[in-house]
């Protein structure tokens, strides 16, 4: 019995002897845990610098300004000496050529589908970036070229307001032989737009539809506007003006227009475009309007089909081109480096997945010309680009 007692009451000896290496271990468990948090805290912070731009470590400090510096090398500034030059020169080197191999087929195929689709439109700040010249006397050139019809300035639609671009009669007309080629637009109404346009060198807007033999009709005005040669144009839009009355703020019916007409009327109920402009409808406002009814548009603004197209080009480079800039400490970098980045890794870069193999000299001029950046000699790296928050 002894012994069978004594066996029992040295298993709890035993088993509280078991116990305290456990217990004497549990303090020990806590400090490789609390060592794990500063090791992943260390490679976090080491992977987030390897996973940066790297931008801040590369410009550390602001490049040195020695001044101004063209958009292109001197060799191509020679060759420029006027307006016209300037404009075949942008247009000329707007894109890369084609690789022969490295895209397939049908990549190849919308590339140059993208390209031929693609307006003769050069903007007049881009001919002020690539021109030496004095802003006045590039002023005075493109004045004196529209005067004589050689060129066609219009304006064009963009974000936060207008913009000028110009574009060379002969391209223009081209453009209406296509289009009465693919059937998009008639014979007659190519001959009257055309006798529009050089009776009225400087007009921006062609009058709406008129009676006389000379004017254009009905028919042969929504051609125009469904080929993209014309565009409507408002005198004025909620919003934008202070003078508008209330009820136009939200429908754009007047209820002084209105008021005029016979009850029964489309007028009465505020013109065709009546459900358009109050925000329904799916389809677009009316082109043309009846004799008698005021209630149309009475303008049309000349436009340049594709023309929205081009925008959005230029648009998305520039944007580029601004948070690339943005990314820096200071705002600048190196034009090479810009260069670079932008064309990256050859068909697989920035150049060819997003902007159709846009050549990046068009995107720098671009730039320039909108007021977004500005390039200098730095005197250590060559060019230098700077952003202007415009």
């Amino acid at each position: 019995m002894p012994q069978s007692i004594r066996s029992i009451l040295g298993k709890p000896r035993v088993g509280k002897a078991r116990a305290r290496p456990s217990s004497s271990q549990a303090p020990q468990a806590p400090s490789p845990r609390r060592k794990r948090p500063s090791v992943k805290h260390h490679q976090n912070d080491d992977d987030d610098d390897d996973d940066g731009d790297d931008d801040d470590a590369l410009f550390p400090a602001k490049f040195g300004d020695v001044g101004a510096a063209p958009v292109l090398t001197p060799r191509d500034e020679l060759r420029l000496r006027d307006v016209i030059q300037a404009m075949r020169y942008v247009r000329s080197h707007m894109f890369s050529p084609v690789p022969a191999s490295g895209l397939t087929s049908t990549r190849t195929a919308e590339v140059l589908n993208y390209r031929v689709s693609m307006p003769p439109l050069v903007t007049t700040g881009h001919v002020n970036a690539v021109l030496t010249s004095p802003p006045g006397k590039i002023e005075r050139e493109v004045v004196e070229l529209v005067g004589k019809g050689i060129l066609r300035k219009v304006r064009v639609e963009r974000r936060g307001g207008m913009g000028d671009a110009l574009v060379e009669t002969e391209d223009l007309e081209e453009m209406l032989s296509r289009a009465v080629v693919s059937g998009e637009l008639s014979d007659g109404a190519k001959v009257k737009f055309l006798r529009i346009l050089q009776d009225n060198a400087t007009a921006q807007r062609v009058s709406g539809t008129g009676r006389g033999d000379e004017d254009l009709t009905a028919c042969q005005t929504d051609e125009l506007v469904r080929a993209g040669f014309l565009t409507s144009s408002t005198a004025a839009v909620p919003g934008n003006s202070l003078h508008v009355r209330p009820e136009d703020r939200t429908t754009l019916t007047s209820i002084q227009h209105v008021s005029r007409f016979a009850s029964g009327t489309v007028s009465a109920v505020g013109g065709q475009n009546a459900i358009h402009l109050a925000g329904g409808g799916g389809g677009a406002p009316a082109l043309t309007r009846r004799d008698g009814d005021d209630g149309g548009l009475a303008a049309f603004r000349i436009a340049v089909p594709g023309h929205g197209r081009y925008l959005k080009l230029a648009d998305g480079a520039v944007d580029w081109v601004r948070e690339a800039l943005g990314k820096t400490k200071w705002g600048e970098g190196p034009e090479s480096w810009l260069k670079e980045k932008f064309e990256g890794n050859g068909l697989y870069g920035t150049r060819w997945k997003e902007f159709w193999g846009v050549e990046w000299e068009w995107v720098l001029g671009q730039a320039v010309g909108l007021g977004v950046v500005e390039v200098f000699e730095t005197g250590s790296v060559g060019k230098g680009v700077r952003a202007l928050g415009g």
